[in-house]
């Protein structure tokens, strides 16, 4: 594909090159201002030159009119064109660019058929007589400078050729330009060869406009999509300069259109696209082989190309043009730069190095083919041997062009590739994902998990820290009434108060009481805050339902052996065994003991001596659940004190008996042991009539024949 590319590429350089090939000229030759078209082959050769020696006559205006009366002969001179009359040596002299001049030619046996005579645009505006008429023209001339109005038009007029022979008389005057005179060939052929090579230059200047225009864009455009990427903007901004220069070179298209444009202005627009054109393009190449550019040169030619375009934009033409020479030199060598880094950087293999250096040096033979065909060196000279190899100029439109294409290939390629990039990814990323759905089910999952966790992690830690709270309130406000009566005691009997030493031990054994009563209720402050902030861990054991009343019933009934009250239990009935059996329960004995013992102390400390307490178990198959009540004929309890008597250190003094010791963190404790277990405890109460105490654990069923574990 690459390959290809290339051979297009060259074809189209080629025949741009070729397009006025059929120009010969050789043996139409003249010498002493007579030009003989008797061997002219129309056929062969439908252009030719007018290239050779042309009458002279310097510092004079002379119209057709003034060669009849033959008063001039004796300021003819011969000058050999095209070149420009600097450093024309006359009369031991050497002319400068400023100045007038007229040029005149005899052409022979043209023959019958209608000729055409192409005009270049000439240094800087001139005047055209064929045989008394008056041809063509540009700008004024003039004698005096201040006179003189500079133009570039080239154009094309045409010929009789039964004239014989045909006289061509050319006034120029250049007051406006470092050069003057005529610099490049005026060409003669048959009227459909003059049309057709004029159309051809205009079709491929506007082709080039266009396209390079076009370019500029598209890549500005890219890098207004992609910033980062600078080589888009620079080689944007070089292009649409170069296009805009096209319309002011060659056939000059735009002041055809435009004939009143300023001829300052235009040539500032040529000159700047040129000058600043060189900057452009090593900035273009900074960022594109960023390693193989120098820096420090790239500044040099920054600063360079920047003063030099100011001083075009600054001055007029008659100084920024003596000063072009300089420029040119200065262009040369940075071409061969541009040549060596297209060496380096195809010999280091660069990405893209082969196709951008294929452009790059054909943009730098064309630059430089323009360059010479504007030099000094062959401008003010009409044999130097470079006029062999630079026959026409403007071509370096076409090697930017050319470039511009390179470069778009670079593009295509690299966007291709990225392309390919993407769809290759795509296709992986749609296999890593055909199972990424169960994986962000896992994870949610897994997140939902922890967030259950977090949460109750967070919830042991309120209640952890609340309890802490809880304990040491509790800890200052409730120990501080019992130490106040021991060290109250111990004082008294510290002061001499009480001597009799019966009453000394009176108040040591109630200081020692007080101080049981104290480490008790620390223990059990300490027992509810670990059981309110779940610090501890339950140690299950399953059995059975049986199992379970009949532990339980034992237990309790040890516990109120010497109990003056009267104490029964309650179980299920007899035909309920086989479901007792295969029921079971799980629950931590040690706690579970200490709710029992803890709530049948409690209905003893305030049942009276003739009351009775019941111990009741009931299964509930519906809801499998095993209900246990435990029922005293005590005092009672008022509506508004049960609502407050599973709260710690809550003790109802008005609906007790008096004499009780009570720390109020009994029931609690109990409320705390079952919510661990699941369960809530609750209470019925009437006073004067006693209070029942209820709750539930869950049961469940399993074969019978894995036994207990208790």
């Amino acid at each position: 594909m690459q390959k290809k590319f290339v051979w297009l590429l060259l074809l189209m350089v080629f025949t741009a090159f070729t397009q006025m090939s059929f120009a010969q000229t050789g043996e139409e030759e003249f010498r002493n201002g007579v030009m003989d078209l008797s061997g002219w082959n129309r056929e062969e050769s439908p252009m030719l030159t007018l290239d050779g020696e042309w009458e002279f006559y310097w510092n004079e205006l002379l119209s057709p009119e003034d060669f009849h009366t033959g008063s001039h002969e004796a300021a003819k001179k011969w000058i050999e064109l095209p070149r420009a009359w600097n450093n024309f040596e006359l009369d031991g002299e050497k002319l400068s660019g400023s100045g007038f001049a007229t040029f005149r030619l005899l052409i022979t046996n043209p023959g019958d058929e209608l000729l055409g005579i192409k005009i270049p645009r000439i240094f800087t505006s001139y005047r055209m007589w064929a045989n008394g008429d008056l041809l063509a023209s540009a700008g004024e001339t003039a004698t005096a400078a201040e006179q003189m109005k500079p133009q570039y038009l080239p154009q094309i007029h045409f010929l009789q050729g039964n004239t014989d022979p045909i006289e061509l008389v050319l006034q120029v005057s250049n007051a406006s330009h470092r050069s003057g005179g005529i610099l490049e060939s005026i060409w003669l052929g048959t009227a459909e060869a003059v049309v057709e090579i004029r159309i051809c230059n205009l079709a491929l200047d506007l082709f080039l406009f266009g396209s390079l225009f076009v370019i500029g864009l598209y890549h500005i455009a890219l890098f207004l999509y992609r910033t980062k990427d600078k080589s888009s903007l620079y080689l944007g901004i070089y292009s649409i300069l170069i296009s805009l220069r096209t319309l002011f070179v060659g056939e000059i298209f735009f002041i055809h259109l435009f004939p009143g444009f300023p001829w300052e202005l235009a040539h500032k627009i040529q000159t700047t696209a040129y000058y600043y054109g060189i900057p452009l393009v090593f900035s273009y190449l900074r960022t594109i082989f960023p390693k193989d550019v120098s820096k420090k040169a790239n500044h040099v030619i920054q600063i360079i190309g920047a003063a030099f375009s100011l001083l075009v934009l600054t001055t007029p033409a008659r100084i920024f043009t003596l000063v072009n020479p300089v420029y040119q030199v200065f262009s040369i060598c940075t071409f061969g730069y541009v040549l060596w880094i297209v060496l380096i950087t195809c010999i280091r293999k660069r990405p893209g190095a082969y196709l951008l250096g294929f452009g790059l040096t054909m943009m730098v033979f064309t630059a430089l083919n323009d360059v010479l065909f504007l030099s000094v060196i062959v401008a003010d000279s009409h044999n130097h041997f470079l006029r062999n190899f630079v026959t026409r100029g403007d071509l370096s439109s076409i090697g930017l062009l050319v470039l511009t294409l390179t470069q778009a290939l670079v593009l295509a390629r690299k966007f291709s590739g990225s392309f390919s990039q993407v769809e290759l990814l795509t296709a992986k990323l749609r296999s890593a994902n055909k199972g990424l759905e169960e994986k962000v089910k896992e994870r949610t999952l897994a997140l939902e998990t922890s967030r259950e966790e977090l949460k109750v992690a967070y919830q042991a830690v309120s209640r952890s820290e609340k309890s802490l709270q809880n304990l040491m309130q509790n800890v200052s406000h409730d120990l501080r009434t019992p130490i106040s009566s021991v060290i109250g005691y111990i004082n008294t009997i510290l002061d001499g108060i009480v001597k009799d030493p019966w009453q000394q031990q009176e108040y040591l054994i109630r200081a020692r009481d007080k101080s049981y009563q104290m480490s008790n209720m620390v223990q059990e402050l300490f027992e509810l805050s670990q059981l309110e902030s779940r610090q501890f861990q339950l140690q299950y054991t399953e059995m059975s339902v049986i199992e379970f009343i009949l532990y339980f019933s034992e237990k309790c009934s040890l516990d109120m052996h010497q109990a003056k009250v009267s104490f029964k239990i309650i179980k299920p009935g007899a035909h309920e065994d086989s479901f007792l059996h295969a029921m079971f329960v799980k629950a931590d004995v040690r706690k579970m003991e200490r709710v029992f013992a803890n709530l049948i102390n409690n209905a003893v400390k305030y049942t009276p001596a003739d009351g009775q307490i019941d111990l009741t178990f009931a299964l509930n198959e519906e809801n499998s659940l095993l209900q246990v009540n435990i029922s005293d004929t005590g005092i009672g309890i008022c509506e508004e004190d049960r609502a407050h008597i599973f709260e710690r250190f809550y003790i109802v003094s008005k609906a007790r008996k008096a004499g009780k010791d009570s720390n109020g963190l009994g029931l609690a404790i109990v409320k705390e042991i079952l919510a661990s277990h699941g369960s809530q405890i609750e209470i019925q109460s009437e006073p004067g009539k006693g209070s029942r105490f209820f709750f539930s654990l869950s049961v469940y069923q399993r074969k019978i024949d894995q036994g207990s574990s208790l």
